[in-house]
C-alpha cells in the first residue's frame, strides 16, 4: 500500500509539470520507476506508456474547446509516429538494456543541453539548414484565425520529424512529446500554446499505440500501472490549472534542466548496477 501511495503521488507530481510544460511527463517517470520503485526497463516503459493515456485525454479535452491544436499538423505527424511507435516498442526487445539506458541518458542530456542554450539566445537569427528547408516547394501557411496566429510549416520535414519522435517514444516509452514540443516551437516556430496543446492530442494516440505495442511484448502490468493512471489524470487537470495561471516561468529552462537530470538519473543507476554490481 506504501509503494501504490508513493508512486501516486510521483505520478500526480510528474503529470502536473509534464502537461504544464507540454510533453506528458513520461520522460521523468521511466528513470524514477527504474531508480526508485526497481521496475524493470521494459515494464517502466509500459507502465509509462498506460500513464500518458489519462492526462493527453483530459488536457485535450480542454485544449479542444479553446481551439490551440492544430489537427493539420497533427494529421502530419500522426501516422509515421504510430509507425514509428511500433517499430520503437519491438527494438525494446531485441536491444540489450544496458544500450537502451545509455542510449536514453545521452539523448534526453543532449536535448537538454539543446534548449538551454537556445533558451540562452536573446533572437533566432532566420538562417541556417531548417530555416531554408522549411521554405521548400512542400511548405504552405498555416492560420489560426480565433487565437489570430500564422507561421509557415514544410509538410516533408513534419512527416519525417513524426518518424523520429515516433520511434523515441516506442523505444523509451516517453511519449515523444519532449521531442516534439521543443522542436515545433524552435524548428517550426509555432506558436507555444499550439505546439503544447498539439503535441498533447497526438500523444493520445501515440500512447494508445505505445500501449497494444508493449502489451503484447509482455512488457504491461496492470496492477503496477493502475494507480499512474489515476495519478496522471489528477496530475493533468493541476497542471493545467497552474498552465492557465501563467505560473511557469521561462519553461524551456524549466524543460533543460529536467531532461538533464532525467538523463543524470539514468547514468547513476547504470553505474551502480553494473559497476559495483549493488
Amino acid at each position: 500500500m506504501v509503494t501504490e501511495i508513493l508512486l501516486f503521488v510521483v505520478g500526480v507530481l510528474v503529470s502536473a509539470f509534464g502537461t504544464l510544460i507540454g510533453f506528458g511527463g513520461g520522460v521523468f517517470l521511466v528513470p524514477i520507476l527504474i531508480i526508485f520503485f526497481q521496475f524493470p526497463i521494459e515494464v517502466a516503459i509500459g507502465s509509462a506508456m498506460c500513464a500518458l493515456l489519462p492526462a493527453a485525454l483530459i488536457s485535450s479535452i480542454f485544449n479542444y474547446r479553446e481551439k490551440n491544436i492544430d489537427y493539420v499538423v497533427a494529421s502530419l505527424i500522426q501516422p509515421f509516429a504510430m509507425l514509428g511507435t511500433v517499430l520503437g516498442a519491438f527494438l525494446v526487445a531485441y536491444m540489450p538494456v544496458l544500450l537502451m539506458q545509455m542510449l536514453f541518458a545521452l539523448f534526453v542530456s543532449v536535448t537538454g543541453v539543446y534548449m538551454l542554450v537556445s533558451h540562452a539566445q536573446a533572437k533566432i537569427r532566420k538562417q541556417g539548414m531548417l530555416y531554408r528547408i522549411n521554405r521548400m516547394p512542400t511548405s504552405f501557411i498555416r492560420r489560426n484565425k480565433t487565437k489570430h496566429l500564422a507561421y509557415r510549416l514544410n509538410g516533408s520535414l513534419v512527416s519525417f520529424f513524426g518518424l523520429c519522435t515516433g520511434t523515441v517514444a516506442g523505444l523509451f516509452g516517453i511519449g515523444g512529446g519532449f521531442l516534439q514540443t521543443p522542436l515545433m516551437i524552435k524548428v517550426f516556430k509555432i506558436p507555444s500554446q499550439i505546439a503544447i496543446s498539439t503535441s498533447l492530442f497526438l500523444l493520445i494516440i501515440t500512447s494508445l499505440t505505445g500501449i497494444s505495442s508493449h502489451y503484447w511484448l509482455g512488457n504491461v502490468d496492470w496492477v503496477k500501472s493502475a494507480p499512474l493512471m489515476l495519478a496522471f489524470a489528477v496530475g493533468a487537470v493541476l497542471g493545467r490549472m497552474l498552465r492557465k495561471q501563467n505560473r511557469l516561468q521561462h519553461p524551456e529552462r524549466m524543460i533543460g534542466i529536467g531532461l538533464l537530470l532525467a538523463g543524470a538519473s539514468v547514468v547513476i543507476h547504470i553505474f551502480l548496477k553494473y559497476d559495483f554490481n549493488w
